[in-house]
């Protein structure tokens, strides 16, 4: 019977991840990640599996499983029904509303723990079920797990309560700078707490939940409380001095051309679009290139350089010029600020159509070994 319960986990639920945040890639040495159709990889289901090759010069993604194939435990895995139910999407006349980070529920797979630890190692390169609580999804995302040399990384991801809301926590070491493949700063893994609908395995909650996927045209206002810790070590393969590690701390959307989300790789991807927000930089920046000549300000003071990318014009990051563990991001007037100076930034014109699909929340590992909890997330949506 167990053996059952697995197989069917492994159906429903995503094998690998394409790379959630902007990560660096071996064509230029910068973060970038992701092309528009994010072609690393996942299955249209986001299931069973990944293509060979991620995005903007990654190689990797899948470190060898494919589409259709083998699971951790061994078992055959069977294509699932790509298609997610109807649901009603009309928009709330007016309203606030919050999201919540309790309790943890369960992931919808036997025997894994509710809690965690879910761990990925060279023996299992693989994201699901993750980890559900409050109105969110914990993902360990390991997309690009073959830069990595060092054969004893790990990560894991773990929910601890914390009265009535959940702490988050990721710990991972993946080897030292030495033990990279191909561009020092190629990414590993973007572990990451998902809102919305990253795929179509990879979903928090519904619409009513979320208010996510969204048009543009018909979005709320986005705010973001957050607050973290973090902290880097050295990695157990570092024979030298100092912690030589090197991450970030980052909130991203991605935007698709419908609300029919689709990330599959293929011709049939839909995905148009990544908005970083950096809260956490260190040496490696989104995408080795200078910041625009001008800064962009929210309304409540906080200033951030403005890097897009030459070789993908499907990507933007706003990094923060002073880190804030934690505090307030005015989101809606970010995602606008891309949206009005498109030209000027030299990046993709989101449409009004264009959906909105998820609000995500994680840290681009490139290498090294720490630890980042997530204390403090609330996604608040006004009409």
């Amino acid at each position: 019977m167990m053996k059952y319960r697995l197989v069917a986990a492994v159906a429903l639920l995503p094998l690998l991840v394409a790379c959630g945040g902007g990560g660096s890639d071996s064509d230029d040495g910068t973060t970038g990640g992701n092309t528009a159709g994010d072609t690393g990889g996942n299955t249209a289901g986001d299931t069973a599996g990944n293509t060979a090759g991620d995005t903007a010069g990654n190689t990797g993604g899948n470190a060898g499983e494919t589409s259709g194939g083998s699971a951790d435990n061994g078992e055959s895995t069977v294509e699932p029904d790509r298609s997610l139910p109807p649901e009603d999407r009309t928009r709330p006349a007016s309203g606030d509303f919050s999201s919540v980070m309790g309790p943890i529920k369960d992931n919808g797979a036997n025997p894994f723990s509710n809690e965690g630890p879910q761990e990925v190692h060279p023996d299992r390169i693989v994201a699901w079920p993750g980890l559900r609580f409050g109105d969110f999804l914990l993902s360990n995302n390991p997309w690009n797990a073959s830069a990595a040399t060092y054969d004893s990384w790990y990560q894991d991801i773990t929910l601890s309560p914390n009265g009535d809301s959940v702490l988050a926590t990721v710990d991972w070491d993946w080897g030292a700078s030495a033990d990279t493949r191909g561009s020092l700063f190629n990414t590993k893994a973007y572990p990451e707490v998902i809102y919305g609908v990253k795929s179509l395995g990879e979903t928090s909650g519904s619409f009513a939940t979320t208010g996510l996927p969204v048009e543009h045209y018909d979005s709320p206002v986005w705010t973001i409380d957050y607050g973290y810790s973090v902290e880097g070590r050295k990695s157990e393969s570092n024979s030298g001095g100092g912690t030589d590690s090197e991450y970030n701390i980052a909130i991203e959307s991605f935007y698709h051309d419908s609300c029919d989300i689709k990330r599959d790789g293929k011709e049939t991807d839909n995905q148009v679009m990544e908005v970083m927000v950096w809260l956490k930089v260190g040496d490696n920046k989104p995408s080795g290139q200078s910041p625009h000549a001008d800064a962009f300000t929210t309304s409540d003071g906080r200033v951030f350089d403005v890097y897009a990318k030459s070789s993908n014009f499907n990507y933007i990051a706003y990094v923060a010029r002073e880190e804030q563990t934690s505090g307030t991001i005015m989101y809606s007037e970010v995602l606008n600020d891309a949206f009005d100076n498109a030209s000027k930034y030299g990046i993709y014109q989101v449409k009004d159509t264009d959906c909105l699909a998820n609000i995500l929340i994680g840290t681009e590992i490139w290498h090294g070994a720490g630890v980042f909890t997530l204390e403090d997330y609330q996604i608040h949506r006004s009409y």
